[in-house]
């Protein structure tokens, strides 16, 4: 009778130092959105946001050590599933913003965005937020695939790739744009260009993406300053012109499109040291437990806070780069190259939009805004991380 092989059970190795930083945001967080409930909206307040988000992360967590069991190689070999899930429920989304208006109980549009599934009980459910992660899973398998049957560096062969990862990308990213919604589909093509440009392309597409950047950012400015007519029909007027108002001339419009600019920067110019108080009602602003919330952060415990907040997700993002660097499997590097783009474009953002430096776009500062969604669909990258530090441990231990 033959005898089925034993099943070599590799011994998990937790990254403390990568856990240390994850529970110090967790614990940034809830305290952060426990200090923005005084000066949320009137229908915000006493509902007790900071422990719906206590209740998120326990549930991230327990997802976290779920996904860690489950394998990293069934995450990637099996998105494609969750992949066309999340189009169907983005599609549902835009059939009731645009064809058939669905029961508030189950969608019910915010501030004129038809973004998230209602959850009874629980909260919502934005899809978009975790379709941002399952592109670039996807997109570190395409990148992986099309490296292993590459023979040479070529503009036909980078063609070929970005062929590959536009068939996949561009769907969603239209389904999400017409919610409508700008802030996550940048979040989006940030961190798959930023995989792209560590793929192995020629390095021309680099340069030319960094001048694009550059020249797109300073025409913008200049065609607000000498040509604001043009600049308006290209965005399509609406809110989109009134933010760059806002943003380029705050105290213009501080009654209106530049208020919430000019608040976030007084609370932030005026907290000094310490800030201004424990839970102190200074200053009321929209958004603070989301958009806001490192502005609520500032207004609490001033220079002392932030600084700290800006060291605690620098640490954080150099851990992941570390743990990516010291790693000898390519696939997941392009996913971790493509989840520290999303973060990082998200914290500059998020803090720059709140300092004057951006526009206000409505991106949220990941781990520390409010909101399960966006929480829970980093822990998935969060676990292959957890994975990939765990087996460069086991490696260098034999």
């Amino acid at each position: 009778m033959s005898q089925q092989p034993e099943r070599i059970h590799k011994k998990f190795h937790i990254d403390r130092t990568l856990m240390f930083l994850l529970l110090a945001m967790t614990c940034v967080s809830l305290l952060a959105i426990y200090c923005a409930d005084p000066i949320m909206a009137t229908r915000l307040q006493g509902t007790y946001l900071w422990a719906k988000q206590g209740m998120w992360y326990a549930i991230g967590f327990l997802m976290l050590a779920f996904l860690t069991r489950f394998g990293s190689d069934r995450l990637f070999t099996g998105v494609k599933i969750f992949y066309w899930i999340l189009m169907v429920l983005l599609a549902i989304l835009l059939v009731d913003k645009y064809l058939i208006d669905l029961p508030d109980r189950f969608i019910r549009p915010v501030n004129g965005t038809t973004a998230w599934y209602q959850i009874p009980g629980l909260g919502t459910f934005q899809p978009s937020e975790f379709m941002k992660i399952v592109l670039i899973i996807m997109v570190a398998n395409i990148i992986h695939e099309h490296n292993l049957g590459k023979t040479e560096m070529s503009f036909a062969s980078d063609f070929q790739l970005f062929w590959k990862v536009g068939k996949i990308s561009v769907p969603p990213l239209i389904l999400i744009f017409l919610e409508p919604d700008t802030g996550i589909p940048l979040v989006i093509i940030v961190s798959i260009l930023v995989m792209l440009a560590v793929s192995g392309v020629r390095r021309e597409w680099v340069w030319l993406g960094a001048a694009c950047l550059i020249i797109g950012f300073g025409g913008l400015i200049l065609m607000f300053k000498f040509y604001p007519n043009v600049l308006s029909s290209i965005l399509g007027g609406g809110y989109k012109m009134r933010r760059i108002y806002g943003w380029l001339e705050t105290e213009k419009y501080i009654n209106t499109w530049g208020n919430q600019l000019y608040t976030s920067l007084l609370t932030i110019g005026s907290s000094g040291l310490t800030g201004h108080g424990f839970r102190e009602v200074l200053i009321r602003f929209p958004e603070p437990q989301t958009d806001f919330i490192f502005s609520v952060i500032g207004q609490n415990f001033g220079f002392l806070g932030t600084t700290s907040v800006v060291a605690l997700l620098t640490t954080f993002d150099l851990k992941l780069i570390s743990i990516a660097t010291k790693y000898d499997q390519p696939r997941e590097r392009y996913m971790v190259a493509g989840m520290i783009g999303m973060l990082l474009f998200q914290q500059l953002v998020n803090m720059g939009m709140i300092t004057g430096l951006f526009p206000i776009t409505g991106i949220t500062l990941p781990f520390i805004s409010y909101g399960g969604s966006s929480m829970l669909s980093y822990m998935i990258p969060l676990a292959i991380v957890f994975q990939m530090s765990s087996e460069t441990k086991s490696r260098l231990m034999h």
